[in-house]
C-alpha cells in the first residue's frame, strides 16, 4: 500500500518558512510591547506629555506615540493612572 504525503517537499519547506517568520514577527511584537510595559511611570508620563505637545511628527514618531498611549491605557485599565 502506497501512502501519499500531505505536502510535497517544496510545500513543506514553504510552510516551515511561513511558520518560522510568523513566530519571529509575533516575538518581535511582544518584545516591543513588553519594553513599554517595563517603563517606569514617570518616564511614561513624560513621554506621553511630549507626544501630546509635539507639533509635526514623522510616521515613526506617530507610531511610537500610539504605543505610548496604548501603554497608558493598559495601565489605566489596571487602576494605575499615570498619563
Amino acid at each position: 500500500m502506497t501512502t501519499f504525503p500531505l505536502f510535497s517537499r517544496t510545500e513543506d519547506a514553504e510552510l516551515r518558512v511561513i511558520v518560522l517568520l510568523s513566530v519571529m514577527l509575533l516575538s518581535a511584537c511582544n518584545y516591543w510591547n513588553s519594553s513599554y510595559g517595563k517603563m517606569p511611570d514617570k518616564e511614561l508620563r513624560e513621554r506621553n506629555y511630549r507626544c501630546q505637545m509635539a507639533g509635526s511628527l514623522s510616521a515613526a514618531e506617530i507610531q511610537v506615540c500610539k504605543n505610548i498611549r496604548r501603554e497608558c491605557d493598559v495601565r489605566a485599565d489596571n487602576g494605575i493612572y499615570v498619563c
